[in-house]
């Protein structure tokens, strides 16, 4: 994939994760906490100091922080609290310790009360882990919240899976008005309406993380709280079929088969390869796809590579 693409997907996914509207309000908050009380080592700190040291240290933590989140989830797909919360608080207090402690020093004072080096690293790994362990909590409280940031609201859209056959399924009836989600749907609000706004566009895959699903439309990606069941069922009105037990490719986004040392792969309008299984293989070359050549730079590890795009 060009790296203009790639930069792009992260530029936009490291807006939608600086895009939430509490992160203004959390900043703000932890700004007059951090002036007022003089936390770790600042209280000593000239009023001015204050006013500098803490609205600038958070900012910047803030900023970090989402920057980190996109790289451990969408490029390492590191998506559970373990190792993920730990892994971010690491690499947060390793690149923010020197910055910190120099902001510190210029705005200490004559005196020079700066926190030590253990408090500076303690601030910083404590508040990394309290933030990623709020986020945590506020997807599992509401399920299908997305986990990289974005608002979860928007219109339905409904969907029908493909056969192994290729063929479309039955459509169900539409439901009555005052049954706004199919019965067999009613663990899933609608797949789009779980996505930020400017990612509602046209189907490209699903992809089970642990118990999450990423959603690749063909403006991005972004990861759900849901089962892949439900993902699915939510999808409902998009032709499409489950390759694998982590997969759910669109028919509309597929442009060929590939095949090669026993595998049997799925390339993608996205430029992604996607695996089929071995049960599932028979029936996905039976729908008589165009055969693609193996590529060279794209072999049978590109799959697990998807999650960095």
């Amino acid at each position: 994939m060009p790296s203009f693409v790639r930069t792009r997907r992260f530029l936009c996914a490291y807006g939608r994760a600086m895009a939430q509207p509490v992160i203004p309000v959390v900043w703000l908050v932890t700004s007059i906490f951090g002036i007022v009380a003089g936390p770790f080592g600042t209280e000593q700190f000239p009023l001015t100091g204050l006013l500098a040291f803490w609205p600038i240290t958070i900012g910047l933590g803030v900023l970090t922080g989402g920057l980190l989140r996109v790289i451990v989830r969408d490029y390492w797909g590191l998506r559970s609290f373990w190792p993920e919360a730990p892994l971010i608080a690491v690499l947060a207090t390793l690149g923010l310790t020197p910055l910190f402690l120099a902001l510190a020093r210029a705005v200490a004072g004559p005196a020079q009360n700066v926190p030590s080096i253990m408090e500076m690293t303690s601030y910083i790994f404590i508040m990394s882990i309290i933030t990623s362990t709020l986020r945590h909590a506020v997807a599992a409280t509401w399920p299908g919240t997305p986990v990289t940031g974005g608002a979860v609201t928007g219109m339905p859209v409904t969907g029908t899976p493909m056969t192994a056959e290729g063929r479309a399924g039955t459509v169900p009836p539409e439901p009555a008005p005052t049954d706004p989600i199919p019965p067999r749907c009613d663990a899933a609000a609608r797949l789009m309406a779980r996505l930020s706004p400017g990612l509602r566009a046209p189907l490209i895959r699903l992809q089970m993380r642990d118990h999450y699903v990423e959603v690749f439309t063909e403006a991005g990606s972004e990861t759900v709280l849901l089962r892949m069941a439900d993902a699915i069922c939510a999808a409902e009105g998009v032709e499409g079929l489950q390759v694998h037990r982590s997969h759910w490719v669109a028919r509309q986004a597929i442009l060929g088969v590939m095949r090669g040392q026993g595998k049997v792969l799925l390339a993608l309008q996205d430029g992604t390869q996607v695996p089929v299984s071995r049960g599932n293989a028979p029936a996905v070359l039976a729908l008589g796809l165009k055969e693609i050549p193996p590529q060279a730079d794209n072999g049978p590890e590109a799959p697990q590579a998807l999650a960095a795009r």
